[in-house]
């Protein structure tokens, strides 16, 4: 073929090739722009645990106790049947972040083929109701995002492996039995949760949740340092926004308020 019709078929080449990508580059933006609409039309509003109703009824925290999902230097997360909680730290103490109501997503089951699955992080929750129902073989999961405070649907999530909390339900005993101690000998508030190694296994830091008569609105969050032996409490729910801190020391049956 001569030179001059080689050149020709290449550049017959390059322009059609060249309009095609052209072509391309638009209908790329519209999937995007699809994309983004269709995920903006998924976020489902999240519904908020009434406070104030489980407290005016005296709430207990129910027959069975909460679960401690995650925690670290600044953020808690925990739940039971009245719903997800984030607590966050301030200069004034713990403070309700965010308060989910699991029982309007049918996520508040405790126990049996009703259980919720919830793998709780630092940003967000994943919670699968009744995972382990034997007629639920394709379980929905509500992804929530604590900041946003939006939601959205997930199908064929997998529940992720949490050392921590593999370690909290397995190897703490020996904690939770020093944890028992102190609690009983300085007062009525009782550990009402698993520990959660707030500084990573071997850290030696440790958080749970404690009750008085086991009524919700008298929920503390614990924390106890191993190694210095010592305890401190947080009202999570203060009479009057008023915070206020509790130390407990093996060495000393007195409690401290500050």
């Amino acid at each position: 073929m001569e030179p001059i019709c080689i050149l020709a078929v290449c550049l017959g080449l390059f322009a059609v090739l060249g309009c095609s990508r052209q072509n391309s580059r638009p209908e790329k933006e519209d999937e995007k722009k699809k994309d983004k609409t269709e995920a903006a039309k998924d976020r489902l509003s999240a519904p908020k645990a009434d406070l104030e109703s489980l407290f005016s009824e005296h709430a207990s925290i129910g027959k069975n106790r909460p679960e401690f999902d995650y925690g670290d230097e600044d953020t808690i997360i925990f739940h039971g049947y009245f719903g997800l909680f984030v607590c966050r730290r301030d200069k004034n103490g713990w403070n309700v972040f965010r308060a989910l109501d699991l029982k309007s997503f049918g996520a508040d089951a405790m126990q049996g083929d009703e259980y919720a699955v919830i793998d709780a992080g630092r940003e967000m929750a994943c919670i699968t109701p009744s995972y382990f129902a034997t007629d639920n073989r394709d379980p929905v999961t509500y992804c929530y995002h604590y900041g946003p405070d939006v939601m959205w649907e997930k199908r064929g999530y997998e529940p992720a492996k949490d050392e921590l909390l593999s370690w909290s339900y397995a190897q703490s005993m020996p904690v939770q039995e020093k944890i028992d101690e102190i609690l009983k000998k300085n007062g009525k508030d009782e550990r009402c949760s698993n520990l959660y190694p707030v500084r990573g296994l071997g850290g030696g830091e440790y958080g749970f949740l404690v009750s008085e008569h086991r009524l919700l609105q008298s929920l503390k969050y614990g924390i106890y340092r191993e190694k210095e032996e010592e305890l401190t409490l947080f009202p999570l729910f203060p009479h009057g926004g008023e915070s206020r801190k509790e130390s407990l020391q093996t060495g000393a049956a007195a409690l401290t308020e500050g």
